[in-house]
């Protein structure tokens, strides 16, 4: 969808919204032109995400840049007092914002099949090569076969590994080793010849040799006050973008499918204990509990799991990553107890007697019964020499009387003017008492 308002217009794509402009008419003209040309492309579904739909492009962003800055494209300075630009959030390749529908698709590499010719073959299969981008190299940037300074503030020139971070000439560049070592973080990353892509039901096809300890990245983009986004970003520079997931965008069903037939790996969830029990939720629905570990990098507002688990209460710093994930490579590993509440309404029946109440019961019944109980407490108020004890068994003798009362009245359906059931009672209730009455004035 494009809405054009004269020179700056806007894109509203599946992805985000971008608020573009053009120096002139006719570049404006352009830009549309090149929109409405890849307009007729299948959009994006995240139920059906395949890494290989990504391999080669760019995920632009608009950013600014506080250093002389040049586009990769036209290879020409992004002007401005602070250079305005799009950046590619994983590669850091630099555009026009008229330049960047003319980008080669030529972003960090995810499989085997998007390294295309460059890849290395020997007699002990294929290696990793070094993936270089030209141009816009820091300050102290040296170069890694010379040891001198190279890049410029001038030009675009010399150039970086997208996987290693190593800086060379582009007179060094054909000297230097081919083989990609991967860098500071190679023990964590999934080089692109690891993957096959993926087969028909969804899963990686990885060759495990070049696997040392894969991790598999969650983040919650909208934790610590949509802080997650550079953290995200962060990630994907530093690791293969196809091992890096944000849970908002089809939450960890996705990435803990693809990784579903790896026999060991890691996963590292960024966000608050929220998403830690959503990430774990769907570890137990695919029954993944024995194939992998689970770390901790909090940037949510309730961190107590990462605090308990040693990682710290809150976490806002992208730029040590490579130290976090050092650390989770070391690691020890800790056994975490799993369980569910379930809560469901129950409709209780009427509260029971107390005393058994059978559904034909006769007065001759409950006779027997309290006629056994008050005898039970004449007999302690007769033999006990203690007042307490006398004193409670007569309350309860009293109580006794009353509810044996009450239940034949209740049983019978009569009130107690009913000679039958007061004689009943006078017969079996009074003698007993005055024989309580004889023995105690004996006593």
């Amino acid at each position: 969808m494009i809405i054009r308002s004269n020179r700056p217009f806007q894109i509203i794509t599946p992805f985000r919204r971008l608020m573009l402009c053009a120096e002139n008419r006719k570049e404006m003209e352009v830009w549309i032109s090149s929109l409405k040309s890849v307009q007729s492309r299948e959009p994006y579904e995240v139920a059906q995400f395949n890494v290989e739909h990504f391999s080669g492009m760019h995920n632009w962003y608009a950013c600014s840049h506080a250093r002389p800055t040049f586009c990769n494209v036209c290879r020409e300075s992004l002007s401005g007092v602070t250079s305005h630009g799009l950046s590619c959030e994983v590669c850091k390749f630099k555009a026009h914002k008229r330049c960047a529908v003319r980008a080669t698709n030529n972003c960090k590499w995810t499989t085997l099949a998007s390294i295309g010719k460059d890849i290395i073959e020997d007699e002990d299969g294929v290696a990793m090569p070094h993936q270089w981008l030209e141009g816009n190299l820091p300050v102290s940037a040296k170069c890694a076969v010379c040891d001198k300074t190279c890049g410029s503030v001038l030009r675009l020139q010399d150039w970086k590994c997208l996987w290693c971070k190593t800086m060379v000439h582009t007179a060094c560049k054909d000297v230097y080793h081919p083989v990609c070592p991967l860098g500071q973080c190679k023990v964590s990353i999934i080089p692109p010849i690891a993957l096959n892509s993926t087969d028909s039901d969804g899963f990686c096809r990885a060759t495990f040799s070049f696997c040392v300890s894969p991790l598999l990245v969650f983040v919650n983009s909208k934790s610590g006050d949509n802080q997650g986004v550079k953290f995200l970003r962060r990630f994907k520079q530093l690791l293969n973008p196809a091992q890096v997931f944000d849970l908002m965008n089809g939450g960890p069903y996705l990435g803990l499918r693809l990784f579903q037939k790896f026999d060991n790996f890691r996963i590292l969830v960024c966000g608050g204990d929220g998403s830690v029990g959503w990430v774990l939720s769907e570890i137990d629905k695919l029954n993944l509990h024995k194939q992998c570990q689970l770390g901790v990098l909090p940037l949510g507002t309730g961190n107590d799991l990462a605090r308990v688990l040693g990682w710290g209460g809150s976490y806002d710093d992208d730029t040590q990553l490579p130290q976090i994930l050092e650390k989770l490579e070391r690691a020890s590993t800790k056994m975490l107890d799993r369980w569910s509440i379930m809560t469901y309404e129950l409709k209780l029946p009427a509260k029971s007697s107390l005393l058994p109440e059978p559904v034909a019961a006769t007065e001759e019944f409950y006779m027997t019964i309290y006629e056994d109980s008050v005898a039970n407490h004449l007999t302690k108020i007769v033999n006990s020499d203690e007042h307490a004890v006398v004193i409670s068994s007569a309350k309860i003798l009293c109580e006794t009387v009353k509810d044996f009362v009450a239940k034949v009245e209740k049983a019978q359906d009569r009130t107690l003017e009913n000679t039958v059931v007061a004689e009943a009672v006078a017969s079996k209730i009074f003698p007993s008492f005055m024989s309580f009455l004889m023995l105690s004035a004996q006593s």
